[in-house]
């Protein structure tokens, strides 16, 4: 069978993250293997795979290799065998660099597609606790997974608003580190000016009360599918753009225009 890569979750981080990348990698790093246990490679991959770290069980071990050589690992991948699935063999890769973070399965999530809603219901429901711990780290203001369908959010409410000229270059990793000032002024403009009660009560309203949850540090998590993860409410872009939309236009009744277009 041909593996079909798919982003479990993912943060184009470079358009806004200040702390060190390699270290919130590694914060990451320990949430997962809190979640799936051991290490099973560690390999620094900026110019080709190594041999890296294989089978490691502690923590500490990751990260002082991580930070002992931080030229190898400038960016580095981190695998693990998934103990949710007992079938096989479930292979998750966290990928780390200054542009993004990724965190891959290789199966097309027939995981999640199984003739078993129940099943299928549950691992959606372990990977939303995976996701939520994740994206709990303070540093991390947006995550999103899975990637094509983009089926939950969490992160702070501006973060939904993505003016599509902006995005489609925080989405290419060579222009993501160029968009930090932009990004930076349109989230600062947004809070500004949009209440997060009004995002909450805008999510809700489309999707259903239960659609989007309140978090700490002014985060909201939003579920765009109803129970197993690719069963989908709604064309999770189509509604971003019709949010896009609203958002702009409650800003001009208010005499504000949030994206101005490109930064000359």
């Amino acid at each position: 069978m041909e593996e079909i890569e798919r982003w479990l979750m993912f943060s184009y981080w470079g358009s806004y993250l200040k702390e060190d990348y390699m270290q919130v990698g590694l914060d990451v790093t320990e949430i997962l293997m809190k979640h799936w246990g051991q290490v099973e490679w560690l390999r620094g991959t900026l110019f080709s795979y190594d041999e890296g770290l294989k089978d490691v069980d502690s923590f500490d071990t990751v990260r002082k290799e991580v930070l002992s050589d931080r030229d190898r690992y400038e960016l580095y991948d981190v695998t693990f065998f998934n103990p949710t699935v007992t079938e096989e063999i479930y292979v998750n890769r966290l990928d780390i660099f200054d542009a993004m973070l990724t965190i891959q399965e290789y199966d097309d999530l027939k995981y999640f597609q199984t003739e078993d809603p129940a099943l299928n219901e549950r691992r959606t429901q372990e990977l939303l606790e995976v996701f939520t711990d994740v994206a709990s780290l303070p540093a991390i203001h947006e995550l999103w997974m899975p990637d094509r369908d983009l089926t939950a959010f969490m992160g702070h409410p501006a973060y939904l608003y993505r003016p599509r000229p902006l995005f489609e270059r925080v989405e290419h990793s060579l222009y993501t580190m160029k968009t930090k000032n932009e990004v930076a002024r349109l989230v600062e403009e947004f809070e500004a000016h949009v209440p997060s009660e009004w995002v909450i009560d805008y999510v809700r309203e489309r999707l259903g009360a239960d659609a989007v949850q309140e978090m700490a540090d002014g985060k909201v998590r939003v579920l765009f599918y109803d129970r197993e993860i690719t069963k989908s409410k709604v064309d999770t872009r189509e509604f971003l753009r019709t949010f896009e939309e609203d958002v702009d236009q409650f800003c001009r009744e208010k005499e504000v225009t949030l994206y101005k277009g490109e930064a000359s």
